[in-house]
């Protein structure tokens, strides 16, 4: 069934190819989602298995994310340790005094926490829009394509094997 094979090899490659040009600009900044796109395949008995892996986030950049509940703190505070995102102090703002008289100077840790809150309840009011890259790519055509490639490659190992008696 080398036919199948390279057909599904060519078509893996082909999809994780369109689903990383589809990622929208500056939602994959540290190319962590573009670099989790991959396939395998395995043949080992019948059904053969295809199976595309993402990182488990696409779903939100695709279908968005709807006003309510707050996201979990430990995504966002990943989230943002992976952005690299810090809080700058803005000059215009009064200084916050600790008991002692130096001004409090947010460890990284709080930095991270205040920021993941406030990011957590935005995205609570407002949600997070769809941006449809996974939905677009993986359409019914994309499907209808592959179906015709299969059946192609199909009927070509069956004229080999025939032929081979």
């Amino acid at each position: 069934m080398e036919n199948i094979q390279n057909t599904l090899e060519a078509w893996g490659e082909k999809i994780v190819d369109a689903l990383r040009a589809a990622i929208p600009p500056g939602k994959d900044t540290n190319e962590i989602l573009g670099s989790s796109i991959g396939f395998t395949i395995n043949y080992a008995g019948f059904p053969i298995v295809f199976e595309l892996q993402l990182a488990d986030y696409y779903k939100y950049i695709d279908s968005g994310r709807a006003p309510g509940k707050f996201p979990p703190p430990d995504v966002i505070a990943n989230w943002i340790k992976n952005k690299q995102l810090s809080i700058i102090r803005n000059s215009g703002l009064k200084s916050i005094k600790n008991k002692s008289t130096s001004p409090s100077i947010l460890s990284q840790q709080s930095q991270i926490k205040s920021l993941s809150f406030l990011i957590r309840r935005k995205i609570a009011r407002y949600g997070i829009p769809a941006k449809n890259f996974y939905s677009n790519t993986l359409g019914p055509d994309t499907f209808q394509e592959l179906n015709d490639s299969l059946s192609a490659a199909f009927k070509q190992d069956i004229l080999v094997l025939l032929n081979a008696y």
